[in-house]
């Protein structure tokens, strides 16, 4: 018990170092034509995991609901702080995530349980570790669907706004895990 009390106490004491070294691309440019800049970034740090995620949109909306609703460009970013994050843990919270990210919307989730099935092979089948400093980004583009990217390479596409909506969900959703690093990522940085 003692060793588990240290190690709890070494985790929590050292992770603002962790948190302090986030670094985020200051926009994403997708094209010639469209360039989606950093709105802000939170940090995730349940026990055995560090992430943070960024939020990338453009305009002044701050309602969260409206932003993982939204047909709009915009991207998540999620970058590992440790190396302690496996693609296998996260496969499974995200898993758990598209339910609280639809309000546990049974019938809706089986609209697109397909998609997600392709998504978590995607991610799980790329043979990517999401180790330190890492990044896995989901673009969203209107028509096109969400690109999937880990680091600069492109994994795929996954079609639709509704899968945008579920997957974004599990960070933007009133019903999602972390409120404060919602709110965080979402609120408008000052320049």
């Amino acid at each position: 018990m003692r060793k588990i009390f240290s190690l709890l106490i070494v985790v929590f004491l050292t992770f603002p170092v962790f948190a302090a070294k986030v670094k985020y691309d200051p926009e994403i440019k997708v094209d010639e034509k469209l360039t989606i800049p950093l709105r802000n970034y939170g940090v995730f740090a349940p026990f055995g995991s560090f992430y943070a995620i960024g939020v990338y949109v453009a305009g002044n909306e701050t309602d969260n609901m409206k932003l993982k609703n939204a047909d709009q460009p915009m991207a998540i970013r999620l970058v590992s702080l440790s190396n302690i994050l496996i693609m296998s843990w996260l496969m499974k919270e995200f898993r758990r995530g598209f339910s609280y990210g639809m309000d546990h919307d049974k019938k809706f989730l089986k609209t697109i349980q397909t998609r997600i099935d392709t998504f978590i092979a995607m991610l799980e089948k790329s043979g990517k570790k999401p180790k330190k400093n890492k990044a896995i980004t989901f673009l969203y583009l209107p028509g096109e669907g969400t690109r999937v990217y880990f680091e600069n390479e492109f994994l795929g596409v996954i079609k639709g706004h509704d899968f945008k909506r579920a997957l974004f969900g599990i960070w933007l959703n009133n019903n999602c895990a972390d409120p404060k690093l919602r709110d965080e990522a979402i609120k408008i940085r000052k320049k």
